[in-house]
């Protein structure tokens, strides 16, 4: 079965299949992500994605031990990985409990988009499905401090296990599931919270 994918693009967050019907989207809070470091990754940062996952969507966090990238990802023209392949390999390695998995790396990923054969992207994700990918790369471009990469990349992890849970783009600006329409300074922009609308589509009660 065909999955739309979702795109966390430099220049842009687009969807890159026609758009249909929206289906329900499923409850967070009995969903388990496994996240999988691909290649080194920084542990502190492992732990601020568990604590931002736990905390805006009530999902159970399991990390995963650390997967080497595969080498069938790896596009030589460009010494990038393919996020498509990424994701192929990533539901290979989840693994029980888990129903969503999410591989997380600091090496520059892409896919191709907009008729360009290697489009850079900062994540990928399966709309409705179990695997999104996430890097560092992008979110370091022209960020004023390292705190502000860890919010880059936290919302982002959240924004694409938000996709995997059946969210598409939200038109509040503000929410973390809006369309970057362009830039990674839109994610910036956001508060790094799902709108109440957001909320209620994925089960979850109205912050306090």
């Amino acid at each position: 079965m065909h999955r739309r994918r979702f795109l966390s693009l430099v220049p842009a967050l687009v969807a890159v299949a026609p758009r249909l019907r929206a289906q329900p989207a499923a409850q967070a809070g009995r969903q388990t992500v496994a996240v999988v470091p691909l290649g080194a990754f920084p542990p502190a940062l492992i732990a601020e994605i568990d604590a931002g996952l736990r905390a805006e969507l009530g999902v159970a966090v399991v990390v995963q031990g650390a997967q080497a990238l595969p080498p069938a990802a790896f596009y030589p023209p460009r010494r990038r990985y393919r996020a498509e392949r990424l994701l192929d390999f990533l539901r290979t390695v989840m693994a029980p409990p888990a129903t969503r998995v999410l591989g997380v790396t600091e090496v520059d990923i892409s896919t191709t988009a907009h008729g360009v054969r290697d489009w850079g992207l900062l994540g990928l994700g399966d709309l409705g499905g179990t695997a999104c990918v996430i890097s560092t790369f992008r979110c370091r471009m022209n960020a004023p401090s390292e705190a502000q990469v860890h919010f880059r990349m936290v919302t982002t992890c959240i924004h694409e296990i938000g996709h995997t849970l059946g969210l598409e783009h939200c038109p509040d600006t503000s929410c973390l599931m809006t369309d970057a329409r362009g830039t990674v300074r839109t994610v910036d922009r956001t508060t790094g919270h799902l709108c109440p609308r957001c909320r209620s589509r994925v089960g979850l009660a109205p912050r306090p």
